[in-house]
């Protein structure tokens, strides 16, 4: 198993999952990247066809993600299908900071779509694009955003 950078470790720390042990983290660093990388594909391809149904569609990920700790969309598609492609873990229930990160993501996303819809695509296209931003972010560093925001509202319960 590969080591972890002791970046890589603090990042998926302040996501939540800092009750995993140096080798269950490094055992799930590539799969954590699946949800937000795929994610972030298709929040691109929803600004770029200035789409408000595919948008508002894509929305229902992150809120699936933000609502359900076990059943965000796209983990299911990995747990379910790809995971047994390439022998991986099935990926741990998603921490509080990192749910708090999918529930930002969705305001923006729908609030991208609501943008496209009423014809202010330049509203559209910040509000969608600081998601791809920030998932783009999350899939290359493991560092979310979303979560840090959390830690600064949320410090005292964010520190157990």
């Amino acid at each position: 198993m590969a080591a972890l950078s002791d970046l890589t470790k603090n990042n998926l720390d302040k996501q939540g999952f800092g009750n995993l042990n140096d080798d269950a983290k490094s055992c799930y660093a590539w799969p954590l990247r699946f949800s937000p990388g795929v994610g972030t594909v298709l929040i691109v391809v929803g600004l770029t066809l200035q789409s408000p149904t595919f948008l508002g569609i894509g929305a229902i990920v992150p809120l699936s993600g933000a609502l359900f700790p076990r059943g965000m969309i796209l983990d299911l598609v990995y747990n379910l299908g790809l995971r047994h492609l390439f022998h991986g873990p099935v990926l741990p229930p998603t921490p509080t900071p990192r749910r708090f990160s999918y529930l930002l993501s969705t305001v923006l996303i729908a609030g991208s779509a609501l943008s496209f819809h009423y014809g202010v695509s330049t509203l559209g296209i910040i509000l969608g694009g600081a998601v791809a931003v920030g998932g783009t972010i999350l899939t290359t560093t493991h560092w979310c955003l979303g979560s840090w925001i959390y830690r600064l509202f949320f410090r005292h319960s964010a520190a157990r």
